[in-house]
């Protein structure tokens, strides 16, 4: 038991950055949760019928286009041979929309649990470049906003009450006018 004042005003500090260390490993994997629903949704893309999918001149080995190689092996053992191809195709759909949805319910699940625990993400897109909360990865000229706005969102920021636990990493604007 603490005997002092100042004991449980430091285990109140160390218990508060644990805290932080735990947001921050969290949001690392909030982004490979948030790759992981990109490639399900580009794979649900490509799974669709080729009328809805936008036209490629070049294509390279997509993740999905390995898994549909690693399933076709496996669907050739005689106790997994589908009786038709469209058995096939309709199996491969749903192994997609599974994976992809169970992503995205994973994602969302964190999402909710760091919004509880009061970390939200920055809101930086359209917004004047400040530096205590961003990172400017890179400069691109644009007349349509003014300078210093920030275009696009590389990398997402969150806050944790009044602190900074990962700044967003952004482009910014520069006048069209601006020499590299």
């Amino acid at each position: 038991m603490p005997s002092s004042i100042r004991e449980i005003i430091a285990q109140k500090v160390q218990l508060r950055r644990e805290q932080e260390s735990l947001f921050v490993d969290l949001l690392k994997v909030l982004d490979e949760l948030d790759r992981a629903c990109e490639h399900w949704q580009a794979a649900a893309v490509e799974q669709a019928p080729p009328e809805t999918q936008q036209s490629q001149s070049f294509k390279l080995r997509s993740p999905l286009t390995v898994m549909r190689h690693w399933l076709d092996r496996l669907l050739r053992w005689p106790a997994l041979q589908p009786r038709s191809p469209s058995t096939a195709t309709a199996d491969l759909a749903s192994i997609v929309a599974s994976g992809r949805d169970g992503a995205e319910l994973i994602r969302q699940t964190l999402l909710e649990v760091l919004q509880q625990r009061q970390v939200t993400p920055i809101e930086v897109v359209g917004q004047p470049f400040d530096p205590e909360t961003m990172y400017a990865v890179d400069r691109q000229k644009s007349e349509a906003v003014a300078e210093n706005t920030v275009l696009q969102e590389v990398v997402r920021g969150y806050r944790w009450h009044d602190r900074i636990l990962r700044e967003a990493r952004v482009i910014v604007s520069i006048s069209a006018s601006a020499d590299n």
